[in-house]
């Protein structure tokens, strides 16, 4: 029923506006009949060599974890105010984690059409929720690989074919989502540990659906938003046979917002997820839980830094026990490995990041220091970061990834893998 409801949502507004859209196309066309007309479209993109070398697993020895060479080429196309079309194509050559890559990367590639108050986007897509610095607990519209080397944390985004839509009214704006196809995050649980899976095909009933109620003033923004879908990060499952990745389907209900006022900035995020099916009888589904991020910003001229409290609460929360018989070990062991990507070792959890940038040397130089501490498990994240500007659009950016954790904390398990110092030279275009 869900789903029939934000159908209606998506296409209603194209039924009610299709006549005066295509009565403007066909004015359009009489009015400039005797005028020959080009495409607009603008092409635009970059090249990059990125380096990136950490520890040997097990050894006191260094590695190259990642090393290649990246082509990306974006286009835009207008089609007069009706609507317009975005694709953005990666080619990337060379050695990731001691394997060769040679990759073509269609990471988005969307249309646009635009009908009065509504507008409609279908095709590949990144699809980003929240207003907090990094950490968006509403944000589950797009998969994640958290293996990719890059300096730059957006292209950990992996693109998803939706179908989305927005009716504007001011000051609100609501949105409405619908992914035909469930795509998981690439994490410890998916690809990378080479796990067999079990994910929802394509039938119609496994679509996920979401939608969003944005509030969009001078100095406040919002949002409350319903996900209703597979979790992109699938837990794992253990029947008498084998251990695979088995997704899960959630509803999750969220509210975030950020305010300004003079050099301040304030945001925070909230959302409650819940499971649909029974989380107790199935080990590789969560426990519902409370998560929140509440932020605060100042700038001091070039100055800027952000600091942020991190929560969860997890509901119906039990302590594992050891079993005695060493027939259920393997269970203990699948179910300890559940709670530590869920984040759900502890019933409360409590963390704090802290992001400082400086713009120094007209702004030619950036320094940034992103750092992740959870007080509860004692997990450290931290990154920093240098940027210079060579020459016009030609840029070197230096920095290192730093996870660090007691034994058993995920941070512990990655370590090795993902600790690493990267170089990076890019040029655009």
């Amino acid at each position: 029923m869900k789903l029939y409801l934000i159908m209606i949502l998506l296409f209603s507004g194209f039924v009610l506006n299709a006549q005066s859209l295509f009565e403007d196309a066909l004015n359009s066309k009489n009015e400039n009949s005797n005028v020959t007309k080009t495409n607009a479209y603008e092409l635009n993109g970059y090249l990059r060599g990125v380096f990136y070398g950490g520890k040997i697993p097990e050894k006191k020895e260094a590695e190259m974890k990642s090393g290649y060479s990246e082509v990306s080429m974006k286009i835009r196309v207008r089609k007069q105010n009706i609507g317009d079309a975005f694709a953005e194509i990666r080619f990337r050559k060379g050695n990731e984690f001691d394997k060769t890559i040679s990759e073509v990367d269609i990471r988005e590639a969307y249309v646009n059409l635009y009908s009065g108050q509504f507008d409609f986007r279908l095709g590949q897509q990144i699809v980003v929720w929240g207003r907090a610095e990094g950490l968006n607990p509403t944000n589950n519209i797009t998969p994640q690989n958290m293996f990719v080397s890059s300096p730059n944390e957006d292209d950990r985004n992996k693109g998803n074919f939706l179908l989305r839509s927005h009716y504007n009214f001011e000051p609100f704006r609501l949105e409405g989502i619908c992914i035909p196809q469930f795509v998981p995050s690439i994490s410890s649980t998916g690809t990378m540990s080479q796990l067999e899976t079990d994910y929802p095909d394509a039938n119609l009933k496994n679509c996920a659906v979401a939608m969003k109620l944005n509030l969009e003033l001078a100095s406040f923004d919002g949002s409350v938003s319903y996900f209703n879908g597979y979790n992109p990060s699938p837990g794992i499952h253990l029947d008498s046979i084998e251990v695979f990745s088995k997704a899960y389907r959630m509803h999750i209900a969220g509210v975030d917002f950020s305010a300004t006022s003079d050099s301040y900035g304030f945001r925070g995020e909230f959302a409650f997820r819940n499971p649909q099916d029974d989380y107790e009888k199935n080990i590789y589904i969560p426990n519902p839980d409370l998560q929140y991020v509440l932020g605060i910003d100042r700038e001091f001229g070039d100055f800027n830094i952000i600091l942020q409290y991190v929560g969860r609460f997890v509901v119906d929360f039990k302590e594992l026990k050891k079993p005695q018989n060493p027939e259920e070990i393997s269970q203990y062991e699948i179910a300890l490995k559940n709670r530590m990507f869920s984040s759900q070792t502890n019933e409360i959890s409590h963390a704090v990041s802290f992001r400082p940038l400086w713009n120094l040397m007209y702004e030619t130089l950036t320094l940034e220091i992103f750092s992740l501490y959870n007080f509860t498990t004692e997990e450290l994240f931290f990154k920093p970061k240098l940027s210079y500007d060579l020459a016009d659009a030609l840029t070197i950016t230096v920095g290192g990834e730093y996870y660090t954790g007691p034994t058993g904390t995920l941070f512990d398990s990655i370590d090795e893998t993902l600790s690493s110092v990267f170089i990076e030279l890019k040029t655009s275009f």
